[in-house]
């Protein structure tokens, strides 16, 4: 499906383009009448912007779809990781297996720190790691 709106928002953002830049072209084409240019203009015009509008809307909703997709990718890795380290966590680790840059990882670690009132620690190492609060059923 996801492939089909690729195509479908390339076609309309192509077509919506080229009837757009008919329409600016048309007012220089002096081989026609002035009335020609002009209504040549407005009807490409008329064409061009809903298709182009419609276009960018397909991509407005892929792009958003592709952020909510990564949120729930990293938030799903995020889970696996507090269940399987008891609720400790390093960037480092998080950075790794969610193949993120460390400062990305870090951000998202700090936000969710404050979001679950985790603390910090150091280990007998000297890394520091995310004590995020956890339950045992």
């Amino acid at each position: 499906m996801k492939l089909i709106k690729k195509g479908a928002t390339g076609l309309l953002l192509g077509l919506g383009t080229l009837f757009l830049v008919a329409g600016a072209y048309a007012p220089f084409n002096h081989s026609i009448s002035h009335e020609e240019r002009v209504s040549e203009a407005m009807a490409c015009l008329l064409f061009g912007l809903p298709i182009t509008g419609a276009g960018s809307c397909l991509a407005w909703s892929l792009h958003r779809q592709g952020r909510i997709e990564v949120q729930q990718r990293l938030q799903s890795i995020f889970h696996q990781q507090l269940k399987l380290e008891q609720g400790k966590i390093t960037v480092m680790q998080f950075a790794l297996e969610a193949q993120l840059t460390a400062g990305i990882a870090k951000q998202y670690l700090d936000e969710k720190a404050k979001e679950f009132d985790a603390t910090f620690n150091v280990s007998e190492d000297g890394e520091i790691y995310y004590c995020f609060p956890t339950v045992r059923l």
